[in-house]
């Protein structure tokens, strides 16, 4: 029975440690779960967040649109200084922000013409179109509509999938 338990606990971690990829993408409910406490999602958004910047998923991105989204509805729903908070932690962290040009733009418009049953959002065609051009085949997001079948997606329960100490771990370390 022990033997059994041992060899779960190892799956377990086996599994959190061994993620590999060029990076990840990350989609604006992540950051607006991470500040919005409230949020079904803000623990998931939270442990995600630490591991990336901690670097397992290797290197983080996000576009230019995902930034003006987050700041946007952390601005009109959590205040401005919410919003400011965002900005700040975001210019000092380790996640690059992509921004795009006229040779990019006639791509994502390709994108939200060939997934056009899926009424793409313009950001979320803009992070399928990144994902291409940087190899990214990882994103952390909570719009499975948008991205499945197309991106390897984490974030919809992410933090259940950790071992419990991990995410007392984190938690102590956000000082949540």
């Amino acid at each position: 029975m022990l033997a059994k338990a041992e060899g779960k606990i190892l799956k377990e971690l086996m599994n959190y440690f061994t993620v590999s990829n060029v990076g990840i993408l990350i989609d604006t409910g992540v950051f607006y779960a991470f500040y919005n406490r409230r949020d079904i999602h803000h623990l998931d958004s939270i442990c995600l967040i630490t591991h990336v910047l901690e670097g397992k998923f290797g290197r983080p991105y996000t576009s230019e649109f995902v930034v003006s989204e987050t700041c946007t509805l952390l601005r009109y729903r959590l205040g401005y200084n919410t919003a400011l908070a965002f900005l700040r932690a975001l210019s000092k962290s380790d996640i690059e922000i992509i921004f795009t040009g006229k040779d990019d733009f006639e791509e994502i418009v390709k994108i939200l013409e060939k997934y056009s049953e899926r009424k793409l959002s313009f950001t979320d065609a803009t992070l399928i179109h990144l994902s291409k051009n940087y190899g990214i085949e990882t994103i952390a997001s909570y719009d499975e509509r948008s991205f499945s079948g197309v991106l390897r997606i984490i974030g919809k329960n992410y933090s259940k999938t950790l071992p419990k100490t991990e995410v007392e771990r984190i938690t102590r370390l956000i000082g949540e």
